[in-house]
């Protein structure tokens, strides 16, 4: 049986794409977010650094903020690792569009 989202729920997602958007704000957020995204894989600050040419230091700091926002997570298997939770950031994306969608159509476009 379909259990359509609590308000809750709907209302984190809204929260979360608040956050990507504002990552443009953010240059080593955005760098390290897109690439756990983009990569689909479970890494280290190390190895995030080494691949998109960031410091040590300030890929720490990036993480630390992704994590205080909750777009990505700590790994459960593999200590001091991260990754991004695709499928969360696409739902939230299809709910962010079909919002927007519901008010266009609102409004006659």
């Amino acid at each position: 049986m379909f259990d359509p989202m609590s308000e809750e729920k709907l209302g984190k997602l809204n929260d979360k794409m608040e956050a990507i958007l504002g990552l443009g704000k953010a240059p080593s957020q955005n760098i390290v977010f897109f690439h756990l995204l983009g990569s689909g894989k479970t890494m280290t600050v190390g190895e995030i650094s080494g691949e998109v040419g960031l410091t040590s230091k300030a890929t720490e700091r990036a993480v630390a903020k992704l994590l205080e926002k909750e777009l990505i997570q700590r790994a459960p298997f593999r200590a001091r690792s991260y990754s991004c939770d695709s499928k969360e950031i696409l739902l939230g994306l299809l709910v962010t569009v079909q919002s927007l969608r519901a008010r266009l159509d609102k409004r006659g476009f």
